[in-house]
Parts: structure tokens; C-alpha cells; sequence
């Protein structure tokens, strides 16, 4: 048996060992067949260009394979000459195949530089974005339990308070904190989204979450209504589809005022469940559709920070229905309301919905952008 270091050596450069027995097979060639020695000749030229496409050696093996070759074809060229098999000036295609060599092995190289170049900077941005990811998991983290115990004594404070200007100020306080803690749970869900163990499936029937939902938001001076509700049922994650879900109801109740109505349904539609948060609020610009899924968008910067949100709830609701396999879809119609559809496959359905960012249509008087089910 070979050593264990040659049976490596022959597994790394089984091409070349096998190149250069076929070389050698074309050297002896030119010699016996002397009178059709370009045809081994050429043989050689191109099967060492096609190595070296496929292989891409370093400048030093280049050179000394890119000499080697010359002076054995060369030589055995100046045999056959010399025997009256082959004119002399045949000697001369020597330097041109060498100089087509040279050429193509200089473009292979700067195209290798390049691949190598770009994939440095494909692992560099893969490290940034884990850092990223760990850095706002970490903070996330470490955020949430002063939030929570610095939430709690404001509303001890908020609750015990004889003086009504300190009370007030408390309710403030807790406001902030309380979206404080929206941010770092948000924040968290992003940061996780694709990781496998992101989420916990069960078999849930939609309707009573729905319900459900409706009735802890029913407080919130809105016109609040139930549409259309089939029977749905999906393999979910139910604390991340609650968190979808309540993300959209927040993103309605941003965008509305206690005049306008907003209506939560559930349908079907082929082989996928459709929760749906319709209001009557003035919609959302056609020119910010494009972007309101980007994470800290929002649909109109021009809002102050108490209407206008984080900009991470849509963006939410698109890696929890990404996650799931389904898709996000909005509907805006300006001054008249904002219809969003949250689509996942319903259980034992198979294959998940794919999606593609589009924009489905282009009237002024309607636009709908999102996540959408192809195929």
C-alpha cells in the first residue's frame, strides 16, 4: 500500500497526475507518428489550457508547467525536423500556443482574483450581518428586564399617586416603556427569524384566535367589526402568529382615528388560510408601498413618533409569515383605507406558498404590494 501522504498527494492532484500521463503519451507520439506530430502537439496545448482553466495554478506553477511544455513540444518538433518528418518553421507554432497560453491564463487568473476578491467580501458581510444579528439578539435580551422592572415601579408610581401631575407623568413614562419593550421583543423576533428553531408549530384553528384578538383590542376607540370568518386551520407557532397578528392590528389603529372602522375576517383561498385587517383610514401613499416591509420604514415619515410607530411592525409580519411558509399581501387604497392579508398554508397542505416582492397593480386609485403567492 501507498504511504498515507502520497495517497493524499494523488487525491489532491489526480488531474494533473492523470494531464500529464496523458502528455507523456502524446510526446511519445510525436515521435513514432512523426509525420502527424502537430495532432499530439495540439493535443497537448489545449489539454494543458483546459487544466489550467479548470485548476488556475499559482503564477509559480504556471510558469514552470508554461516552460516545461515549450521545451519538450520545441524539442521533439526540432527531432522531427531534424529527420525530414516535419518542415522546420513547425518549431515556430511553439510561441504562438505559448502566447495564447499566457493570454488566457491571464484573464483566468484576474477572473480568479476577482471570485476570490468578492468572496472575501460575501464572508466579511456574513460576519458583519452575524455580528449584527447577535449584537441586537444580546441587547434584546438585556434590555427587557430593566424595561420590565422600571415599567413596573412607573405604574406603582402611576397607581399610588396623590398628585395628579406626578400621575400624569408616570402614564407618560409607562407609555415610552411599554414601547421600549415593543422595540426589544420586535427587535428579538427579527434578529431570530431565520434560525430553525425560531418556531414552535402546533395545530391551531384560527377563528377563536381571532376572536380572541378582536376582543382584547375591542377597548381602542375604534368602529371595530368581524367580516367573513371560515374555518381555518394551520400547523403554527401561536405566541409569533398572535405577535403577526397583533403587529397588524397596531399598524390599523396607527393609521385610523376613532371615527374610522377596522374589521378583522378570515378566509380561504385554494390551499391557504387568510387572516385580513381591513380599516377606513387614509391609506398608505403609493410612493412609500415600495419600501413599508423594510425594517424602521414607515408609511409616512411626516408623522410624529406617537402615530408613526417603530417602523419594524410589517416587517414583523413578514418574517413570522415567511417563517411560516405564507406571504403578506397589502391592498391601499388612498383616502380610503388599507386592506392586509396575512396568507399561510393550511395544515397537511404540502408544499409552502412561495413569494416574490411585486407591485400587482399600478392604478392610482389602488395599489397592492407585498409578499405574494406565485406558482
Amino acid at each position: 500500500m501507498l504511504p498515507e501522504r502520497w495517497t493524499r498527494l494523488i487525491r489532491s492532484h489526480w488531474i494533473e497526475i492523470a494531464w500529464g500521463i496523458f502528455a507523456g503519451l502524446n510526446l511519445v507520439a510525436m515521435l513514432w507518428f512523426g509525420d502527424w506530430e502537430t495532432v499530439p502537439f495540439h493535443f497537448i496545448w489545449v489539454s494543458v489550457t483546459l487544466l489550467y482553466g479548470f485548476r488556475v495554478w499559482s503564477v509559480r506553477s504556471t510558469a514552470w508547467t508554461l516552460a516545461v511544455v515549450m521545451v519538450t513540444t520545441g524539442t521533439f518538433i526540432l527531432l522531427d525536423g531534424a529527420r525530414g518528418l516535419q518542415p522546420i518553421d513547425e518549431v515556430t507554432e511553439v510561441p504562438l500556443m505559448a502566447a495564447m497560453f499566457v493570454g488566457m491564463a491571464s484573464h483566468a487568473r484576474r477572473r480568479h482574483s476577482a471570485m476570490e476578491a468578492l468572496q472575501r467580501v460575501s464572508e466579511d458581510n456574513l460576519t458583519l450581518l452575524e455580528r449584527e444579528r447577535r449584537f441586537i439578539q444580546d441587547a434584546s435580551h438585556e434590555l427587557r428586564t430593566p424595561i420590565t422592572v422600571a415599567l413596573g415601579h412607573t405604574e406603582l408610581i402611576q397607581r399610588n399617586s396623590g398628585h395628579e401631575l406626578v400621575a400624569q407623568d408616570a402614564a407618560v413614562v409607562a407609555d415610552e416603556l411599554h414601547r421600549l419593550r415593543r422595540l426589544a421583543e420586535r427587535l428579538l423576533v427579527l434578529a431570530a427569524a431565520e434560525h430553525p428553531g425560531f418556531l414552535l408549530k402546533t395545530t391551531i384553528d384560527l377563528e377563536p384566535l381571532l376572536v380572541e384578538t378582536l376582543r382584547r383590542w375591542s377597548p381602542t376607540p375604534r368602529r371595530w367589526g368581524l367580516g367573513d370568518v371560515d374555518e381555518a386551520t394551520v400547523d403554527a407557532d401561536r405566541d409569533r402568529l398572535q405577535l403577526a397578528l397583533d403587529a397588524l392590528i397596531e399598524n390599523a389603529v396607527k393609521h385610523t382615528s376613532p371615527k374610522d372602522s377596522i374589521e378583522l375576517g378570515l378566509s380561504r383561498r385554494e390551499d391557504a388560510a387568510v387572516l385580513t385587517v381591513a380599516d377606513s383610514g387614509g391609506g398608505i401613499p403609493a410612493e412609500t408601498l415600495d419600501r413599508i416591509f423594510d425594517r424602521f420604514a414607515r408609511a409616512d415619515p411626516a408623522r410624529d413618533r406617537d402615530r408613526g410607530g417603530m417602523g419594524l411592525g410589517l416587517s414583523v409580519v413578514r418574517a413570522i409569515a415567511e417563517a411560516h411558509g405564507g406571504a403578506v399581501l397589502v391592498r391601499a387604497t388612498p383616502a380610503r383605507g388599507t386592506t392586509v392579508e396575512m396568507l399561510l398554508p393550511l395544515a397537511q397542505v404540502g408544499p409552502e406558498l412561495h413569494h416574490q416582492a411585486a407591485v400587482v397593480s399600478s392604478d392610482p386609485a389602488e395599489t397592492v404590494v407585498g409578499q405574494l403567492p406565485v406558482g
